[in-house]
């Protein structure tokens, strides 16, 4: 897993991310390539989760869902000196992550929350803004075959660009409005992917041969 590019964010390509998101359909999960990309995404996060707790990490629920941390600088602190990491539960229901792991009564999409922002963001010290949020895509992405990552890209890199770079940031004359982050408006949930050229690291040719494993 590559680390040490910390890459900025081409706000050019983030707006088209964020208008192929918004086209995308709400719930597409009749198409089959959809299909697959979802349960491998839902087979590989349980995957993870299983080997990064069996290597000593301790997940938890938010309390009363509210978040305990201040800052980013807080949930890396969490995870270096005591193993754990608070995660957030709710939000819109999820037609594939929505399975209920009976061992811990967590769905895959909580579980999923948890891992990106451990793996994603902690790991590299990456922050919760544009930029920290497509490092930690960067990042995470690769430790998901390409059928799985299609599907990460839509949760991850797709939402986040619609959130901070998505038609209702701008103006009518194209000026970015400065929203404050907390005032921005979530990313309606989709079930779809996201066209190819979006799921490539940049680091990749989006013509070659990426691992389809």
């Amino acid at each position: 897993i590559h680390h040490d590019d910390y890459i900025d964010v081409d706000t050019g390509r983030a707006r088209c991310i964020a208008h192929a998101y918004d086209a995308l359909p709400v719930d597409d999960s009749a198409n089959p390539t959809v299909r697959r990309a979802y349960e491998s995404l839902a087979r590989e996060v349980n995957e993870q989760w299983e080997f990064v707790v069996a290597h000593g990490m301790t997940f938890e629920p938010m309390p009363d869902g509210k978040d305990p941390y201040k800052t980013s600088f807080d949930v890396a602190a969490d995870v270096r000196d005591h193993r754990h990491l608070y995660f957030y539960q709710g939000g819109e229901p999820h037609g594939f992550l929505a399975g209920v792991d009976p061992s811990t009564g967590y769905c895959i999409n909580e579980k999923f929350r948890a891992l990106h922002d451990y793996l994603g963001h902690c790991a590299s010290g990456y922050g919760f803004g544009p930029r920290g949020e497509e490092n930690a895509w960067n990042v995470h992405s690769q430790m998901f075959t390409w059928e799985a990552r299609r599907a990460l890209t839509t949760e991850t890199r797709g939402q986040n660009s619609y959130v901070n770079f998505g038609r209702q940031n701008y103006d009518n004359d194209g000026h970015y409005l400065n929203i404050p982050p907390a005032a921005r408006p979530f990313a309606p949930q989709k079930t779809a992917l996201l066209p190819d050229e979006f799921v490539h690291r940049p680091s990749e040719s989006p013509f070659s041969d990426v691992t389809p494993r």
